[in-house]
């Protein structure tokens, strides 16, 4: 019988019980993951240390139950699952798994139910026949999320983030309009390096200026390239390399392996993935700027249309030592159409007075009260301007072991991508009877300007040409594991990340009006190098399990070679000091760290110390600004206070360096200004939780698993950006510019409830914030308001950083046929969400006061023809909802009812 968890992941028996799909961090994400062994015979105490540690997962026993056992050689790559069945094959022991420990105890007499459960999954499961592999597995999933190839393919939308949606208190900045990248958030935190994107180890995010929309930390990756992705939520008690100022929590991907194209017991072989999808429509973008901000929009869509999709091909090979992985990606996507109901709730309303001729009295007045409905630009089923996206991305990996005990992992990746992107302030629309400008040249090479009135029937909205991004990553990582020696396992790992963007998002360029004057090419590049090593031991019969090493990190932003030719103007005299509208400068990080993880039975206690600097530079002021070393200090303890029942807690007192982006000057909106000097955040953050695990509830072999935590992030003077009056100047006299603000504050709590039986199962998450604060003294006194407020300040983008109260996540799905069907629906819903008034007021941007409630319901069907042919059919927003994001800045609503059809093979 084919076994299927809830979100589509095949487990067996013994892989269940071990609860391998558990969210591990970025070495260890899968069930299927392989790792490499050259343990000699030796006491099982150091074999089980070494098979955890190499798992990233903790190892909590008792040292008298492992006294004088001896396990057998653990040698060459195998999964978790084959290195734990061979470590306690023949011993009178068997395993727990408590969220990311691996619990050793005395093995049952008796053989009893197993008891099972992945993380963020749940599966059917058969009795296991050994006591050895008897093995009970709690989990706690309060701050820990996993998705699988499998499951990344149900999720995903049109953009790359939506894979992000059934994460509850995972928030997107500005989905939408983002050029298809990531730029997550996390409990209400994020942005500016607060919650880094890791691939395959590396750090690839990019600086975007989005004008009055803000900045974005953008990651460019293709959804279709994923093979895992684990999200933890909140500062990490587990040692990471480049995790200075993840303050937020962390993500952690790792694209397609070889266990992820071949089937069982192949060598050689390849995976294709095909996908369309309809609700889309590929917009005929005019050359010239001007006429570029009168795009016709349509207001009807075909639903039989399918003009998106995708193509994925991706070949494999391996052998004894060699492991190869060649793969690429295209992704195309239209211009998205809104949907329908619910469209009055975005209807703004606003009554005024007016004096009218008295039809009584002859020569008076009479006041009259008018009413008038202001609809958001995007109609009904209305085309969403800016949203197409195509890219192209290509990977290439290859692991090859030098010996038992060396090997070595490189990997690089292209990424070729234009995207619709635009600016807040051109968020309108025209309609019959205004008129169009724009401007030509003509026959003599002169130029005239041009008037139309917009006839009935037509609407126009600003519809630019797509910007484009170049990044190109590499790195290699180098493991020396010597055999028989527990203190040594040394890790190398050197990347480089380079990005060539052409974006709107500049101030002053010569290329025309409208989108011309922001056209803008720039470069962001990043390297890095760590060392670190870990070591198992035993101090007074206790383990110990220490993580320790060093990082290095460079950052540069600079402008296109080129760039006088966009920002320098004819009437500029020959010495005119003309300088980049880009951000010009480097950044260096260094961070020494150390971890500990010690088994004080019954309490498992990890301790994580990072110590960390920066130094940055501007190219353009000649101005260096040098923060002097934080130390970070992460506690976790975990306590099994029942059979079933899991308390864990944690504290972090963790700093953020300002970025590079934060602490150069510009031409953009927002910049650096010496007038306003800036410190590093300070953030204090803790969270306590528990998780019941029950069986056996209504029918044989059921399960229901209850989970609760209350969490709190505290940031000490958190950098935003304000808009603050110059010193010594008018009110009016502002700068645009980055602040420490005194406190942000976000408590909240986060409830789980899953349920799995033999034909149905369902998930529930819910996540609600409580008595959210903001202050700041120097945004208080320019705007002459209160010091603290729940929605952020109206003269800066601190209100895009508020979450809604509320957040809503359920699934409730069957599997049928042997498990050869999975079906079912999510339902995903937030409350409302209120901005201050007159925020952004005098920009030009027609900013959302208020964001209604809204709701999505999406269905799914997933079905295996065989094992190496699946194909999968999603119905995003079923009910056709209009709904605009919480993150939003404007009314752009999300997509309405959209069809997506997959087949996937594997040759």
């Amino acid at each position: 019988m084919r076994t299927r968890s809830v979100l589509n992941t095949r487990l067996t028996p013994l892989a269940f019980a071990l609860g391998l799909s558990l969210s591990l961090p970025a070495t260890a994400q899968s069930q299927v993951a392989i790792y490499q062994f050259n343990l000699t015979q030796q006491p099982i105490s150091h074999t089980l240390t070494q098979v955890a540690e190499a798992a990233s997962m903790n190892l909590i026993a008792d040292a008298k139950l492992l006294n004088g056992l001896q396990a057998p050689a653990l040698k060459g790559e195998v999964s978790l699952t084959e290195a734990l069945e061979r470590t306690l094959k023949g011993s009178p022991l068997t395993a727990s798994i408590i969220d990311n420990n691996i619990v050793i105890k005395a093995a049952i007499s008796e053989l009893t139910p197993a008891k099972g459960q992945s993380n963020n999954t749940q599966a059917k499961h058969k009795q296991i026949p050994n006591p050895q592999d008897n093995i009970e597995v709690i989990t706690v999933k309060g701050d820990k999320l996993n998705l699988n190839r499998e499951q990344i393919t149900r999720t995903k939308g049109l953009s790359n983030s939506d894979i992000f949606s059934t994460f509850s208190g995972i928030e997107a900045n500005n989905i939408r309009n983002e050029a298809g990248a990531l730029d997550i958030g996390i409990r209400g935190v994020q942005g500016e390096g607060r919650v880094p994107i890791f691939i395959d180890g590396s750090l690839q995010s990019t600086h975007t200026n989005r004008g009055y929309m803000g900045s974005s930390d953008r990651t460019y990756i293709d959804s279709n390239l994923i093979s895992s992705v684990n999200v933890e939520k909140g500062a990490s008690a587990k040692a990471s390399p480049f995790g200075s100022g993840a303050i937020g929590g962390t993500v952690n991907i790792r694209t397609l392996g070889t266990q992820d194209i071949l089937q069982d017991g192949k060598r050689f072989g390849a995976l294709v993935k095909v996908n369309t999808h309809n609700n889309n429509k590929t917009p005929e973008v005019p050359e010239s700027f001007g006429l570029q901000s009168y795009y016709e929009i349509s207001n009807h869509n075909d639903t039989l249309d399918f003009a998106g999709g995708g193509f994925t091909l991706a070949t494999a090979y391996q052998q004894d030592n060699l492991q190869a992985v060649l793969a690429y990606s295209k992704k195309k996507v239209g211009n998205y159409f809104a949907g329908k109901n619910g469209f009055n709730d975005f209807v703004e309303t606003k009554e005024y007075v007016r004096w009218v001729p008295s039809t009584e009295h002859q020569g008076k007045y009479d006041e009259v009260t008018v009413v008038d409905f202001i609809p958001p630009p995007v109609n009904q089923n209305g085309e969403v301007v800016n949203t197409s996206f195509e890219s192209d991305s290509y990977l290439a990996k290859l692991t090859y072991a030098f010996t038992e005990e060396q090997s070595l992992e490189v990997n690089t990746r292209y990424h070729k991508q234009e995207a619709g992107e635009m600016l807040a302030t051109y968020w309108y629309k025209q309609r019959a009877g205004d008129t169009k400008f724009w401007k030509v040249i003509d026959e003599n090479g002169q130029e005239q300007w041009m008037s139309e009135e917009i006839p009935e029937g037509v609407e126009t909205m600003p519809q630019w040409a797509p910007g484009s991004a170049l990044v190109n990553s590499a790195s290699a990582l180098y493991r020396f594991l010597p055999s028989n020696n527990s203190l040594v396992d040394l890790s190398v790992n050197v990347w480089r990340t380079s990005a060539r963007l052409q974006q709107y998002n500049a101030l002053g360029s010569n290329l025309g009006a409208n989108a011309g004057q922001y056209f803008h090419r720039y470069n962001n590049k990043r390297h890095g190098i760590s060392a670190f090593n870990t070591s198992a031991l035993s101090l007074a019969s206790t383990p110990i399990t220490l993580t320790y090493g060093l990082s290095w990190q460079v950052e540069k932003l600079s402008p296109h070679k080129d760039w006088k030719d966009n920002f320098n103007r004819d009437w500029y005299p020959a010495d005119f000091n003309l300088k980049a509208t880009s951000r010009h400068g480097k950044q260096t990080k260094r961070a020494l760290f150390a971890n500990a993880n010690v088994d004080l039975s019954p309490v498992e206690l990890a301790l994580n110390v990072n110590l960390h600097d920066s130094v940055n530079e501007d190219y353009q002021t000649g101005e260096k600004l040098t923060f002097d070393a934080k130390a970070d200090v992460t506690v976790q303890a975990n306590y099994q206070l029942l059979d079933n029942t899991v308390i864990k807690a944690k504290y972090s007192n963790a700093y953020r360096m300002p970025n590079l982006y934060e602490t150069t000057v510009s031409n953009e909106v927002f910049s650096y200004s010496s007038e306003y000097p800036i410190t590093p955040e300070k953030t204090k953050s803790y969270d306590i939780g528990f998780e019941s695990d029950f069986s056996n509830l209504l029918s044989h072999e059921d399960k229901l698993i209850i989970s609760a935590e209350y969490f709190n992030t505290n940031i000490e003077s958190m950098l935003a950006t304000g808009f603050l009056p110059k010193p010594d100047a008018p009110s009016w006299d502002q700068k645009f510019t980055f602040t420490n603000y005194d406190q942000f504050e976000l408590p909240g709590t986060e409830f789980g409830l899953h349920y799995q039986s033999d034909l149905f199962y369902s998930r529930l998450s819910y996540t609600k914030y409580t008595d959210v604060k903001m202050c700041s003294r120097l945004m208080a006194e320019a705007a002459g308001v209160d010091t603290c407020n729940t929605t952020g300040f109206a003269g800066s983008l601190t209100p895009l950083r508020v979450p809604p109260e509320k957040s809503y996540i359920a699934t409730l799905g069957m599997t049928l046929f042997n498990d050869t069907i999975d079906t079912g629906f999510t339902y995903k819903k937030h409350s409302e969400k209120h901005h201050p008034g007159g925020f952004l007021a005098g920009t030009g941007v027609t900013a959302l006061e208020y964001i209604p409630a809204g709701y999505q319901l999406d269905f799914y069907l997933d079905y295996i023809f065989s094992d190496s042919i699946k194909g999968n059919l999603a119905i995003t927003n079923l009910t056709d909802q209009y709904k605009v994001s919480s993150g939003s800045i404007v009314a752009m609503p999300e997509p309405g009812q959209t069809i997506s059809i997959g087949l996937e093979l594997k040759l």
